[in-house]
């Protein structure tokens, strides 16, 4: 009998690891063709409207749909996963929507029409991130996963597809660019399939996401968050304008793109034993006050060893602090708005945030100028900073 309980547990300490590395794999397979559309999506997408014949200032607009859908819809589709549960179903209907809108594009071309199917498609992609990054915190809850190395598989599948890309369009026309988004959505659709089925409705009482979003703590943390994503809009909208105004050469600028997104793998490689030492609270601020020296060194010049140093810092500003408010997100609101908490953090962050830096930018650009965006986004770095340090103390992310 002695020799029976033996030889079950340790059938069950041999399953739980395969358990564990099957879902890792679910898991990291899902972020990594979602981001490989994306870093087709967000380099070139603009070169493909522009083979439309759609004039700069439209195409402008168009881009701008994509911060407004993750503005509008994040939320309610958040409060639907916690009112119905069921949160892989509703991403499964995300990702299979959104692909099939994103297809229309293909017989689309006029703004018009155009403009409607990015709509539409900004509306049915919006739940499938938050969703299923609120799913992977509840793995590292229960010690199975940790969020970081799961994650960082969506920073390997940009880096892959902007490279290839970036190779492939110099043969192929810009309209190559639109299969090649389906495909990787497609595929991450499929990868979808295989995470673990929810129950339905929760077993927690519902609570008022107003309520809650008014906490004082709450407001500091989603604050925080959105300033540091505006503090990027000048990043985003103009750094490969900035080098290439100042003579690098593309390739040149795609090493500096790179060079910023690999350093994210690493921090996020190591972020579960970051946490597992300091609390979000910590690391947040830290992150906050990282971002506002790596602006103020674009804002120095473009000598290669500071723009190299800058350009690593992004392991701070966008790799590390991205995790650490997924978890402070998790633990900031109530089993019972979890999914809602984790979409209105993404709304505001990567929505609004969005918005604030680009239309700021735009507004500002002519003014300014390049290397004074950088130095206006230093200083909301810094309030972002200021804000976080209200932030209640999370304590350290034990047993992650």
């Amino acid at each position: 009998m002695l020799a029976v309980r033996r030889a079950r547990r340790i059938a069950s300490l041999r399953r739980a690891p395969l358990s564990n590395l099957r879902l890792y794999r679910v898991y990291s397979s899902f972020y990594f063709f979602y981001y490989c559309a994306l870093g087709i999506l967000a380099p070139y997408f603009p070169l493909y409207l522009a083979s439309l014949g759609i004039d700069p200032a439209r195409v402008a607009i168009l881009l701008a749909l994509g911060p407004v859908s993750r503005l509008l819809f994040p939320a309610l589709w958040g409060l639907w996963a916690d009112r119905v549960g069921h949160r892989r179903q509703i991403v499964l209907i995300s990702l299979l929507g959104s692909s099939a809108v994103f297809a229309l594009l293909l017989r689309a071309d006029r703004f018009a029409s155009v403009a409607g199917v990015l709509f539409a498609y900004g509306f049915l992609v919006a739940p499938a991130v938050p969703l299923v990054d609120g799913m992977v915190q509840e793995e590292s809850d229960g010690r199975r996963l940790s969020y970081g190395p799961v994650r960082l598989w969506g920073s390997f599948g940009f880096i892959a597809s902007t490279l290839a890309f970036g190779v492939l369009l110099d043969r192929i026309p810009a309209y190559g660019v639109l299969p090649g988004i389906l495909i990787a959505s497609i595929a991450a659709f499929l990868s979808a399939t295989r995470i673990p089925g929810g129950s339905a409705s929760p077993p927690h009482p519902r609570r008022s996401l107003r309520r809650e979003v008014k906490r004082p703590e709450v407001l500091r943390f989603l604050l925080a968050t959105t300033m540091m994503q505006a503090s990027h809009g000048a990043y985003y909208a103009y750094f490969s304008l900035h080098l290439d105004r100042h003579g690098f050469t593309r390739a040149e600028i795609g090493v500096y793109w790179t060079l910023a997104v690999a350093a994210e793998i690493v921090l996020m490689l190591f972020s579960a034993r970051l946490l597992h030492m300091k609390g979000p609270d910590f690391w947040i601020p830290l992150s906050l006050g990282v971002a506002a020296l790596r602006w103020l060194l674009l804002l120095a010049g473009v000598d290669p060893v500071l723009l190299a140093l800058g350009q690593t810092l992004h392991a701070f500003s966008f790799g590390l602090f991205h995790v650490c408010a997924v978890d402070a997100a998790y633990r900031l609101f109530p089993p019972a708005l979890r999914s809602s908490g984790q979409s209105l953090y993404n709304a505001l962050t990567y929505g609004l945030g969005n918005l604030l830096g680009f239309l700021g930018c735009g507004a500002l650009v002519g003014t300014l100028g390049l290397q004074g965006l950088f130095a206006v986004s230093s200083a909301m770095a810094a309030v972002g900073l200021l804000i976080s340090l209200g932030m209640p103390r999370l304590g350290a992310a034990a047993g992650r």
